[in-house]
């Protein structure tokens, strides 16, 4: 995948801190890994192989709104911010509206997963 760069966390390991800038999303290739409610320190979600994450922060431009940490040794396929921004600025503008709508979809969803 170009432009990702393959990066291993141990078990226990924080991929990202609740608060911190958002500066890159990652694709799990191999692992799991569990994301923590900013508030309560829950775990709100468990992700496995081929699953990404931390793309909606990324794409706002903001802070990270949870926490994430490998609940085993994980590999991680990660693009920076620019890196996304590049892939996206080669979208037609329909694709961008729908990548942006299926965003806003997902974080509506998150939102619910975190109060419910």
């Amino acid at each position: 995948m170009s432009g990702f760069v393959e990066t291993s966390f141990a078990a226990g390991a924080h991929l990202f801190e609740a608060g911190q800038k958002a500066d890159k999303f990652y694709i799990i290739k191999q692992g799991t890994v569990e994301l923590l409610d900013s508030k309560t320190g829950q775990v709100f979600a468990t992700l496995t192989a081929g699953q990404p994450f931390g793309e909606q922060a990324v794409l706002a431009g903001g802070v990270r709104s949870a926490t994430a940490r490998a609940k085993e040794p994980t590999v991680c396929m990660a693009l920076t911010a620019t890196g996304l921004q590049q892939v996206l600025s080669k979208e037609s503008d329909i694709n961008r509206i729908v990548f942006r709508a299926l965003l806003l979809q997902l974080s509506m969803a998150n939102q619910l997963r975190q109060t419910g």
